[in-house]
């Protein structure tokens, strides 16, 4: 009977974890010196910082290249020289430096750091590009690349436009897909095979019935951007899956001193 009791507090003990608010740092961990957003140092330092996840964006250049960048613009430090890196060849976007003076890298060279640390979920934003077919290259060619450099088994997917999310639910089945742009309903999601959502605080933050909603549906649920202890408290509080923010440090504190107050 004692080793009973004892495995079954062992498993309330795991569906409590489970059940708590987890952080995802936004474009890595660049806030530490040397690093910058979307660089391979932000995912080194997010990895090295133990959070859930770290959200990347990924585009398709002009001669078919997939580089980790937000964009589509780039623009030097003055401000002068401006870049759409969708509408430009690699060869030309290798010349620009990012903020920690390294160049815009490519998705195979943020990936050989994410194989690094399978524990350390890979969750890549496919931006929006010009046409639906320029959307369906970029995504055969991520998910082909996610295969080859073994990653996929923790790698996610999120996107603000609705035909890169079916094109990856039809190429790589079973995936986790989320949407971004925050016009669907939980309902609406779960009938088109979303496995959660990923919306902006101003949408959930008035809609807070979406995330009890989500949760009866079996969708997970992360608010973003959650740069501010009381935000990532609000969270917690409506109990959300996932909390983005710019500072995955005061966001891992936040739910430390959370989790201490309950007990835990």
């Amino acid at each position: 009977m004692k080793q009973i009791l004892c495995t079954l507090a062992a498993a309330v003990c795991v569906l409590a974890a489970s059940a708590q608010t987890q952080v995802v740092a936004h474009r890595g961990y660049h806030a530490r010196k040397g690093s910058a957003e979307n660089s391979v140092s932000s995912l080194r330092n997010a990895q090295q910082l133990g959070v859930y996840g770290v959200e990347f964006d990924v585009n398709l250049t002009a001669d078919d290249s997939l580089i980790v960048f937000h964009g589509p613009w780039h623009e030097d430090k003055a401000g002068k020289k401006r870049l759409h890196v969708q509408r430009s060849d690699y060869r030309d976007i290798v010349k620009h430096r990012i903020e920690n003076g390294h160049t815009i890298p490519t998705l195979r060279e943020f990936l050989q750091q994410g194989q690094q640390d399978e524990n350390t979920r890979l969750i890549l934003e496919v931006k929006k590009h010009a046409t639906p077919q320029r959307e369906t290259q970029a995504v055969e060619a991520i998910v082909a690349l996610v295969r080859e450099m073994g990653v996929a088994g923790h790698t996610e997917y999120l996107s603000f436009s609705q035909h890169v999310c079916r094109e990856l639910m039809r190429l790589q089945p079973g995936a986790r897909v989320i949407y971004v742009n925050g016009d669907l309903t939980p309902d609406e999601l779960k009938t088109q095979g979303y496995t959660g959502l990923s919306y902006n605080l101003n949408i959930l933050m008035n809609r807070p019935e979406w995330i009890v909603r989500a949760h009866e549906l079996g969708l997970e649920v992360t608010l973003w951007m959650t740069n501010q202890a009381d935000i990532v408290e609000w969270g917690i509080r409506h109990k959300v899956d996932f909390v983005s923010s710019d500072d995955p440090v005061m966001a891992k504190e936040v739910i430390r001193k959370h989790q201490k107050q309950q007990g835990r």
